[in-house]
């Protein structure tokens, strides 16, 4: 009796609670809605700020590979130079916008390149390019906030990145590669008469960009009276025959455990661990380069082999560039030059044929002065690093004239030299333990 009176009283009350609950749910989807596609464009955001970020960097590569870091400012070919690595940063970054990988996609497709082409390298900066990369990407799905109507959303992200090369400088700020191989060079080119790879004489200390693209064996300078001892037979190492020069090798620290290594490769020494392995935390292989300084210790208690008992970095070159044994074909990558040289980038190709962008092969390696080494090994003064691939660990032939069994064949694919006056900077450590030419990100760009 008593609900009937007071529904009586209130006759234009009744479902009051059901439109109010009705409301508040189209409120909460309207909300719902929000925070959905808001998070959708933060991670496309995301993605394509890292996809811009990449592109950089291999636009970056490129300009360094294409050795225009290390020509003589005052060279004829400057201009043609500048050419190939607008080039071929272009083709690096349009292979990256376009790849199928899910890591350059943004919300599933590739984004779009906005910086025209040929990408613009800013080289203004002697020995020290910039290339910046746009990238933008629109018609973003919304999954609720398409009902309110307007345009489809889009993201943009811009990108800047730097290709280092103190060479030819007149005050550098010094480089750190990671991953250096311990083999000591002496800065002799084998591939042109009297000629340094660095010319430490100039003001500058200009490079040999010439040996870029030549091929030539590392061949050690250790006579050897026991597998644990290197007496050299030259001292300094010097330039044997022609395409043959000596090394001697670098002391090396115990290698530290966040090294990255072959789960196929188990050096006998430190030595051998340190050709086969990438080391990414500080021991001798993280060598500054630049100031006339003594940044390295040669090594007379390890022989480098081939000698009796040790043949490490035989074994360790060919764990390092996954060969089954030594000389060419044994499982290998393989390096294809354009002709002529510098008309494009180089190809590197794995055993099956497919065409890849980096390989184990490449190495870092130190360019020391050459004056005499210190008796019983001690300090030695790094003017320089050479980028180089890892051919071949020369097989035994014995024909005179041809490089002894064990011997490293490389091919020059960039060179940094490093001035005596640096800038009192820290050392810019680069490379990613494949390259002496320090190629990163710069930011705010």
């Amino acid at each position: 009796m008593q609900r009937t009176v007071l529904s009586r009283l209130h006759p234009d009350q009744r479902g009051q609670t059901i439109l109010l609950v009705a409301i508040s749910l189209i409120s909460l989807l309207a909300m719902a809605a929000l925070a959905i596609d808001v998070v959708t464009l933060y991670v496309a955001r995301t993605e394509i700020q890292r996809a811009a970020d990449a592109a950089a960097l291999a636009a970056a590569k490129a300009i360094a590979d294409s050795g225009v870091t290390s020509l003589d400012p005052a060279s004829a070919n400057l201009l043609a130079a500048q050419t190939l690595a607008q080039n071929m940063a272009t083709a690096a970054v349009t292979a990256l916008v376009n790849a199928s990988s899910t890591s350059n996609l943004v919300d599933g497709q590739p984004p779009t390149l906005v910086t025209i082409t040929p990408i613009p390298v800013d080289f203004s900066r002697q020995g020290n390019p910039h290339v910046t990369v746009q990238l933008s990407s629109s018609n973003l799905p919304t999954f609720f906030s398409k009902i309110w109507g307007g345009s489809a959303p889009s993201v943009t992200a811009t990108a800047t990145a730097e290709a280092y090369n103190p060479a030819n400088l007149s005050t550098i700020t010094p480089i750190a590669p990671l991953s250096v191989k311990p083999w000591l060079v002496p800065n002799l080119d084998p591939t042109s008469t009297a000629t340094n790879f660095v010319d430490t004489k100039s003001p500058n200390w200009v490079v040999d960009s010439g040996v870029i693209g030549k091929s030539f064996d590392l061949v050690s300078d250790c006579i050897h009276p026991g597998p644990n001892r290197c007496r050299p037979k030259d001292n300094p190492p010097k330039v044997t025959l022609p395409n043959q020069v000596e090394y001697v090798p670098a002391v090396v620290t115990t290698p530290n455990t966040q090294n990255v290594c072959p789960t196929s490769c188990a050096g006998a020494t430190d030595y051998e661990q340190s050709i086969e392995c990438a080391d990414v935390a500080t021991s001798y292989q993280v060598l500054n380069c630049g100031g006339g300084a003594a940044q390295a210790q040669w090594d007379d208690n390890i022989n480098p082999g081939p000698a009796p008992g040790n043949n490490a970095t035989s074994l360790g070159g060919q764990c390092l560039i996954h060969a089954s044994n030594e000389g060419a074909g044994q499982g290998q990558d393989t390096l294809t030059e354009p002709s002529p040289i510098f008309s494009a980038p180089y190809q590197i190709k794995q055993q099956s044929g497919t065409l890849v962008t980096t390989s184990n092969s490449i190495a870092t390696i130190p360019i020391i002065d050459t004056k005499p080494l210190p008796f019983g090994g001690g300090s030695v003064t790094v003017v320089g690093f050479l980028q180089a691939f890892i051919n071949q660990v020369d097989p035994f032939s014995g024909v005179i004239g041809t490089p002894p069994e064990g011997s490293i064949n490389i091919t020059v694919l960039n060179i940094a030299g490093c001035s005596s006056a640096n800038n009192p900077v820290t050392p810019i450590v680069g490379g990613s333990g494949t390259s002496p030419i320090p190629v990163r990100l710069i930011t705010p760009p």
